[in-house]
C-alpha cells in the first residue's frame, strides 16, 4: 500500500473570468424575472466587479432576437445600478432588434450613447 504524500498537488490556473455581460436572445417579459437575479450577481460578485472602477462594464447584444419594454427596463435598471456605483455602460453590436426595440420606445439615443462611448464618439 503506498504511503499518502504530504505534497501539495497543484491545481491548473482558474479560467480568466468573462467580463463582458452576454445577452440573451430573448429579452423580454418572460424572461426578465430569471435575468435580473443573474445580471445582479454579475455586477456585485461576477466579472463586473472584478474590473478597474474606471473600466466601463462592457454588455454584448448582438445575440438579442426579440425584446420588449420589460427587457428595456431591465437594461436601464442595470445602467442606473452601475451608474451608482459610479461606473458607466457599454453597449456592443446591438442587433437590429435592440436597436429596433429601443427607437420604438424613443430609447434610440441612448442607445446610441451606450454604444458610441464604447468607440469613444465614433458613430454607431
Amino acid at each position: 500500500m503506498a504511503k499518502p504524500s504530504n505534497t501539495a498537488v497543484a491545481l491548473p490556473p482558474a479560467p480568466p473570468a468573462a467580463t463582458a455581460l452576454a445577452l440573451p436572445q430573448e429579452l423580454t417579459i418572460y424572461t426578465v424575472g430569471e435575468l435580473h437575479p443573474q445580471w445582479l450577481a454579475w455586477l456585485g460578485q461576477g466579472a463586473a466587479a472584478l474590473l478597474p472602477v474606471d473600466a466601463p462594464a462592457e454588455v454584448q447584444a448582438a445575440a438579442v432576437e426579440q425584446v420588449d419594454a420589460a427587457g428595456l427596463q431591465l437594461l436601464l435598471s442595470l445602467q442606473r445600478a452601475l451608474a451608482e456605483r459610479g461606473r458607466s455602460l457599454q453597449i456592443q453590436a446591438p442587433s437590429a432588434v435592440l436597436r429596433g426595440g429601443c427607437e420604438a420606445l424613443g430609447l434610440g439615443d441612448w442607445l446610441n450613447a451606450q454604444v458610441a462611448t464604447m468607440a469613444e464618439g465614433a458613430p454607431a
